[in-house]
């Protein structure tokens, strides 16, 4: 099944294209933003619990791949507000993007607002199973890589 109309895709950081466990990137992550970027608008939407918001940008520029994305917003504790103004400031409905995250629940506020989701159920948050709360993602995969199949 293919994901069609999508124009932008916003990526979780942690746990989604950064390996938090063992502080690198995952071995795939440079091969799907590579893809992802010829055909689409990349953007980050990401937590940063440990309010370490300049760790987040000295990392994307140490690993040479903050030149994927048109921006990236970090925040300490709201991640809605930040996918609000990601939306805003992508000029797009919400159909015409695609959130990608290992966190159903961080998710919701997107799926609610009609956002495609892909869940990658992996890791830390994989027992934590979408429900009529969280709303469900449009597609479940188990790593970053598979989306690609989809887009």
């Amino acid at each position: 099944m293919k994901l069609e109309g999508i124009k932008a895709i916003i990526f979780d950081w942690g746990r989604t294209i950064y390996d938090k466990d063992n502080e690198r990137l995952f071995l795939e992550t440079k091969e799907v933003l590579e893809y992802c970027a010829k055909k689409y608008t990349l953007a980050i939407v990401s937590l940063a619990i440990d309010d370490d918001i300049e760790g987040r940008f000295v990392k994307l520029d140490a690993y040479d791949i903050r030149k994927y994305f048109k921006f990236a917003l970090f925040h300490a504790s709201d991640k809605d507000s930040s996918f609000r103004n990601a939306i805003g400031n992508l000029n797009l409905k919400p159909e015409q993007i695609l959130v990608v995250d290992d966190r159903i629940k961080r998710s919701s506020w997107c799926i609610k607002r009609g956002c495609k989701v892909i869940w990658i159920q992996k890791g830390k948050f994989a027992n934590e199973l979408p429900d009529d709360i969280t709303g469900f993602p449009h597609l479940t995969v188990k790593s970053l890589k598979e989306i690609i199949n989809f887009i």
